[in-house]
C-alpha cells in the first residue's frame, strides 16, 4: 500500500516538473539554438526505495553531492562542491556521468590529469560543466573525512560558510582554458543555483524560466 501510493506521487512529481520543462522550452527564443534540456533528480537525503520509483518512472540522471556506491544504469551527476582531495576517489565511480561543479582552472587541472591516470588516455573524455556563483550568496561547506574505501561516502565533520563557483566575470576565460587546455574533459555547459530563499508563493522561480 506504501509503495503504491509513493510510486503515484513520485510519477506525478517527475511528470509535473518535465511538463514545466517542456512550456518554458517552448518559449525560448527563436534566434537562440534548440535545446532539449535534462531533468536531474537530485536524490540527497532521500530513500532508495524513493528513488528505485523515480527509475521506475524513467528517470535516470541523478544529482549527488557525496561520493557514494554506484548502481548500475543510473546517470550520476555529481553536484556538490569538489575539494581537490576528493577528486581521485570520484573518478572512481563506474558510473559516473558528468561533473556539474568545477569552478576553478585549477581543479580543471586535477581533474583533467586525474582522469587520464585513472582511465587512460583511449576512454571517453570525461563531462563537466563550470559552476557559476550567479548570486553572490555565501552556501555552506562541509569539510570532509575520508575512509580508505574506494566506494564509501564521504563523512562531513564540520561546515563553514564559504562561497562555491567562479564569479561571472572569470567564467570565460576559465571555459576557454578547459577547451584548450583540458584535453580529457568535455566542457557541456555552466550550472548556476536559483535565488536561496526564493518565496515559491510568488510563483515559480524565475531563475528556472531565464535558464531556458
Amino acid at each position: 500500500m506504501w509503495r503504491a501510493a509513493m510510486s503515484e506521487e513520485v510519477g506525478k512529481a517527475i511528470q509535473s516538473v518535465l511538463e514545466r520543462v517542456t512550456q518554458a522550452a517552448t518559449r525560448r527564443p527563436r534566434t537562440l539554438p534548440a535545446v532539449t534540456p535534462r531533468l536531474v533528480a537530485v536524490s540527497k537525503t532521500k530513500p532508495p526505495e524513493m528513488i528505485v520509483e523515480a527509475y521506475r518512472h524513467g528517470q535516470r540522471n541523478f544529482g549527488e553531492n557525496y561520493i557514494l556506491e554506484s548502481c548500475p544504469e543510473i546517470k550520476w551527476h555529481f553536484i556538490g562542491h569538489l575539494q581537490k582531495n576528493n577528486v581521485n576517489k570520484l573518478l572512481g565511480v563506474s558510473n559516473l556521468f558528468l561533473v556539474e561543479t568545477v569552478d576553478s582552472a585549477k581543479l580543471a587541472d586535477r581533474v583533467n590529469s586525474s582522469w587520464q591516470r585513472l582511465r587512460g588516455a583511449d576512454t571517453q573524455r570525461l563531462k563537466v560543466m563550470v559552476q557559476i556563483n550567479t548570486s553572490g550568496e555565501q552556501s555552506e561547506c562541509c569539510r570532509a573525512q575520508t575512509s580508505a574505501s574506494p566506494t564509501a561516502r564521504v563523512s562531513p565533520t564540520a561546515c563553514v560558510a564559504d562561497k562555491h563557483g567562479l564569479p561571472p566575470e572569470e567564467t570565460v576565460s576559465t571555459v576557454k582554458y578547459i577547451v584548450s587546455q583540458c584535453s580529457a574533459l568535455h566542457f557541456l555547459g555552466l550550472m548556476t543555483i536559483g535565488r536561496y530563499g526564493y518565496d515559491l508563493t510568488l510563483g515559480p522561480n524565475p531563475d528556472f524560466q531565464v535558464t531556458l
